[in-house]
């Protein structure tokens, strides 16, 4: 008797129909020579005209060798979401959404010899038998690519990259992958330069300089001491955050001063990486101070850049 092998399924979704434009229920891809991938639709009889889906895979040895190819198959997949620009909802963690009576599950078992397996919005692991089914119960501007293979194709040039993702990274995909579900420009925008907020490091300032943010500090103190009714403590805590802050360079300066390091590419959205940071900080800004950002480049194309 072989050893029992496993499967596992992702489950994910869309706001709009048209994120693969196939015209079938299913369709499967090899992303090496050991994995072959299956896009099935779950609330349509066809990809394109689906909003849920999920992608499942065999095979595999272990529960938790599965599991490690789902694991890695979600991170690239969250990446290729922000990348693209795809608007797709992936999880980042798993439960349970639905699920039928264990009545139901012991009359399935007893009558066809099949296990139901409950529904999972993320990643579920299960026996790779062809005796494990899901019951799936869904309802339901069409935009379709060219060439609806465009996702799986960027899956395989990501596939054999290591990725590990520090905190920062994390966090920072995190808000990206909401990015692409925005429906308006600006919020688009903000969140994705909120996001590049995570990855840069700020430089601290000079010693001379943080010498003389002491100083101010330290009057302050004595200032509020001296006359307390005319510098409360509360504006003397407040003022000195502020101060703080200061003994590191500002964003906008690191953002800059990353932009001028980037040698590829050499034009983002049509103009030089510092270019088009600046004028990231510029809309930023704009839209911080409650004026309407006005740019060369559209907010649309700033947050897809």
């Amino acid at each position: 008797m072989s050893p029992l092998a496993f499967r596992f399924r992702l489950r994910f979704a869309s706001k709009q129909e048209g994120k693969f434009a196939f015209e079938e229920p299913e369709v499967a891809t090899s992303i090496t020579e050991s994995l072959k991938l299956e896009l099935a639709a779950r609330n349509a009889a066809s990809l394109d005209k689906a909003t849920s889906y999920h992608i499942d895979a065999g095979g595999f040895a272990s529960e938790q060798a599965a599991r490690n190819a789902a694991e890695a198959l979600r991170v690239r997949l969250r990446l290729l979401n922000a990348i693209l620009n795809l608007g797709l909802n992936i999880p980042t963690e798993d439960k349970v959404t639905a699920q039928v009576s264990e009545a139901i599950k012991k009359s399935v078992q007893t009558e066809h010899g099949a296990t139901a397996i409950d529904s999972i919005w993320g990643i579920s692991i299960y026996p790779d038998n062809g005796l494990h089914f899901e019951y799936v119960f869904d309802a339901n501007i069409e935009v379709r690519p060219s060439n609806p293979s465009y996702i799986f194709d960027g899956l395989k040039e990501l596939w054999n990259l290591e990725i590990s993702l520090d905190s920062a990274s994390e966090t920072s995909l995190h808000i990206l992958g909401l990015a692409t579900q925005e429906t308006t420009d600006k919020a688009a925008f903000l969140s994705s330069y909120l996001a590049l907020e995570q990855l840069i490091d700020r430089k601290p300032r000079s010693e001379t300089a943080r010498r003389q943010i002491r100083r101010f500090q330290q009057e302050l103190i004595a200032l509020s001491a001296a006359n307390p009714e005319a510098l409360t403590g509360q504006e003397v805590q407040s003022l000195n955050g502020a101060l703080a802050a200061l003994n590191e360079e500002s964003f906008s300066s690191a953002l800059t001063r990353f932009g001028r390091s980037i040698t590829a590419p050499a034009l983002i959205k049509g103009v030089t990486p510092p270019k088009f940071l600046s004028a990231c900080i510029d809309a930023r800004n704009k839209i911080a101070h409650k004026a309407e950002p006005s740019s060369e480049i559209a907010l649309g194309e700033l947050a897809a850049g």
